[in-house]
C-alpha cells in the first residue's frame, strides 16, 4: 500500500471519531470487527493468536485475585468469576483484557502465604478450593481459550513435604532426592553462604542444601527416581488440561553452591530442563514451559536450549531507564535489544522470548514511573509489540504500585472502592494504593490505562507479525524514536514509539510503506511524503502482509 493509500486512510479514521464513538465500544457485542476503528480507539478485531505459545499471558497470585467465599482469600473459583474480565472467549465484545492465557502463582498445599515452597505436588492449596474447583476453571478457560501454565518448583520442596521428612532417614530411598551430605564431605564447604544465609542446614549430624532457605531444602535432580517422579507431577497437572508451566528457579537446580567443586552448572542445568521439557511436549505436543533465568544475557541464552523460553529479565528496568531520559539515543534499546535475540539465536533459533515489565519479586513498574499514566503506556507497547510471548503482572493494567517487601509486591487486586465488591480480597494491606484508580472506574473511562491495554493487547494477537514474528532494530535516525521492525512469514510490522515529551516527526522509509494499524493519540498524521508525525509519548504500528 502507498503512503498516500495510508494517508487516506488514517483521514478516514481520525476524523470522524465521535461519530465512530457513538457506535460504542464497551460490553456489548459490536456487529464485526472493525480494525479501522482499532487503529485510534478500543475496537474489535479479530484474534489469531491460537495456541499456548502464542498471545499475552496474564500472572495471577491466587490469594490476591478474586475472593468467592467471603474469607478475604483468594481462590479458583474467583478467578473463574472473573474469566470474563480476562477473556469472554468472544472477539466481538471490548469489555474483557483479551488475554490468551494466564500463569498461576503456586497452587499447591504450602505453609507459606506465597506457595513456593510446596507440602504436595499432587494437590491444591486448601485456602484455595478443591481439585474439582481448579478442574472447573481450567475447563472454563478452555471454553473462552485462556491457556493455563502453573508455576513449579524442581529447585527445592518444603520442609513438610512427606519427601523430605522421609528423607531425613538415612535408610530410606528419598534420602537421595535431596541433597544431604556429612560434615566430612571434603567436596563442600559447611560454612557456604549465599544471599547472606548459610546454604548447608544442620540436622541430627548431617547437612542438606537450601538455597533459598532452611525451609526450602533442595532436591538432588541427579537421582533417576526423583526425576521419574517429577515427570509423573508434569503429567498429573498436563492430564487435567494444564497448557505448560512457569519453572521457577531453573537457573539454580545445579547451582555452584550446592555441587561438588568442578561441576558445569550450567550444562547439567541445561541437560536436566532438555529432558523434563521434552517430556512435557511427549504428554501435550504444543506445551509451553517458561524458566525463570534471572541472570545476565549470556546464561539466559545458553539455559534456552533446554526451556525453549526464558522470562527477559531487565528489560522492563531499561523500559524506564529510556522513558525517564526521554531520548532513545542511536535506537540503543532495539539495538540492545537485538543482541540479546541474536545470542538467544545462538543457543537455540526457535527460542521464545518473554518478556515483562515487572514481577512478584520485583517493585511495580508504576511506582518506578510515579504513576505517570502516558509514560506507562508507553512502556506496556514497547515490551508488548517486542518479540515473544509478554506476561502482564495482575494489577499493572491499572497502575498498581508495589514496593519491597514482598508481601507489598503482592497485595489484592482493586477492583473496586472499598466495600463496593464482593469478590475483594482483603488478606493484606497495600501501603502504595490510596490513590489508584480501580478496574470499576477505568471501565468507563476510554483513556485509562486499562483501556489501553484492552487496545494492545488485541493488535498484538491480531497479527502474526508481532505475536509470532522476529525482531530487527531498525534506526530511523531521529534521536527521540525508538523503532524496530517484526517480521513473520506472512506479514511484517513497523514499530514507532516517541519517548520523548514532544511531538516528532520521522521520514517512514520506502519498505515499511504500511497501512497503519495501531497508535496510541489520534494526532497522529502521515503525509503523502511519508513525513510521520507521532505525539509525545505514543506508539506507533504499519503492518501488512507481503
Amino acid at each position: 500500500m502507498s503512503v498516500k493509500k495510508i494517508m487516506r486512510m488514517l483521514s478516514f479514521v481520525l476524523v470522524p471519531l465521535l461519530f465512530l464513538a457513538s457506535c460504542g465500544t464497551t460490553g456489548k457485542a459490536a456487529s464485526g470487527p472493525h480494525p479501522e476503528r482499532a487503529v485510534t480507539q478500543l475496537a474489535p478485531v479479530v484474534r489469531s493468536a491460537g495456541t499456548p505459545s502464542e498471545g499475552v499471558y496474564y500472572c495471577i497470585f491466587v490469594r490476591s485475585f478474586a475472593d468467592s467465599d467471603g474469607d478475604g482469600i483468594g481462590d479458583f473459583n474467583g478467578i473463574t468469576k472473573r474469566l470474563d474480565y480476562l477473556n469472554d472467549g468472544n472477539d466481538l465484545t471490548t469489555s474483557d483484557l483479551g488475554v490468551t492465557g494466564i500463569w498461576l502463582l503456586p497452587v499447591y498445599p504450602s505453609q507459606s502465604y506465597h506457595g513456593y515452597d510446596v507440602d504436595d505436588y499432587y494437590a491444591t492449596n486448601p485456602d484455595y478450593g478443591t481439585m474439582d474447583d481448579f478442574q472447573n476453571l481450567v475447563n472454563e478457560c478452555r471454553k473462552r481459550g485462556i491457556a493455563v501454565i502453573l508455576d513449579m518448583t524442581c529447585n527445592h520442596s518444603s520442609i513438610y513435604n512427606q519427601w523430605f521428612i522421609d528423607s531425613r532417614n538415612p535408610d530410606d530411598p528419598h534420602r537421595s532426592w535431596y541433597r544431604w551430605i556429612s560434615a566430612d564431605d571434603t567436596r563442600f564447604s559447611i560454612n557456604q553462604q549465599i544471599w547472606g544465609h548459610k546454604v548447608w542446614n544442620l540436622y541430627k549430624g548431617y547437612y542438606y542444601a537450601g538455597l533459598f532457605g532452611s525451609s526450602m531444602p533442595d532436591f538432588n535432580l541427579d537421582d533417576p527416581a526423583l526425576r521419574s517422579e517429577f515427570k509423573n507431577v508434569m503429567k498429573f497437572w498436563l492430564d487435567k488440561g494444564v497448557a505448560g508451566f512457569r519453572y521457577d528457579a531453573a537457573s539454580h537446580v545445579y547451582n555452584s553452591a550446592k555441587t561438588p567443586a568442578g561441576t558445569n552448572s550450567v550444562e547439567k542445568g541445561v541437560e536436566w530442563w532438555k529432558e523434563i521439557t521434552s517430556y512435557d511436549k511427549s504428554v501435550r505436543p504444543d506445551a509451553f514451559t517458561v524458566g525463570e533465568v534471572w541472570e545476565p544475557t549470556s546464561t539466559r541464552a545458553q539455559y534456552l536450549a533446554g526451556l525453549g523460553s526464558d522470562f527477559h529479565f531487565d528489560m522492563g528496568t531499561k523500559i524506564v531507564d529510556e522513558i525517564r531520559s526521554g531520548n532513545a539515543g542511536n535506537n540503543s534499546f532495539a539495538n540492545g535489544l537485538q543482541g540479546e535475540y541474536d545470542r538467544y539465536a545462538e543457543s537455540n533459533p526457535d527460542y521464545i522470548d518473554a518478556p515483562f515489565l515487572s514481577n512478584h519479586d520485583q517493585n511495580r513498574i508504576a511506582g518506578l514511573l510515579k504513576g505517570n499514566v502516558p509514560q506507562l503506556k508507553l512502556a506496556a507497547a514497547m515490551y508488548v509489540f517486542a518479540e515473544g510471548v509478554p506476561f502482564i503482572y495482575y494489577g499493572e493494567e491499572i497502575g498498581m504500585m508495589g514496593a519491597k517487601p514482598d508481601e507489598q509486591l503482592r497485595t489484592p487486586m482493586m477492583w473496586n472502592k472499598p466495600g463496593r465488591d464482593k469478590m475483594q480480597t482483603t488478606w493484606e494491606t497495600s501501603r502504595y494504593n490510596k490513590n489508584t484508580v480501580t478496574v470499576a472506574e477505568q471501565q468507563k473511562d476510554p483513556d485509562s490505562l486499562l483501556q489501553f491495554y484492552k487496545r494492545i493487547i488485541r493488535i498484538k494477537t491480531a497479527h502474526p507479525a508481532l505475536y509470532k514474528g522476529r525482531f530487527r532494530a531498525v534506526n530511523t535516525g531521529n534521536e527521540f524514536i525508538s523503532s524496530w521492525v517484526m517480521e513473520c512469514d506472512s506479514e511484517k510490522a513497523f514499530v514507532l514509539h516517541n519517548v520523548s515529551a514532544n511531538p516528532v516527526t520521522v521520514k517512514v522509509p520506502a519498505e515499511y510503506d504500511l497501512p497503519v494499524v495501531f497508535t496510541t493519540y489520534s494526532g497522529t498524521t502521515i503525509t503523502s511524503g511519508g513525513q510521520l508525525a507521532i505525539p509525545p509519548f505514543c506508539t506507533v504500528v504499519l503492518a501488512g502482509g507481503e
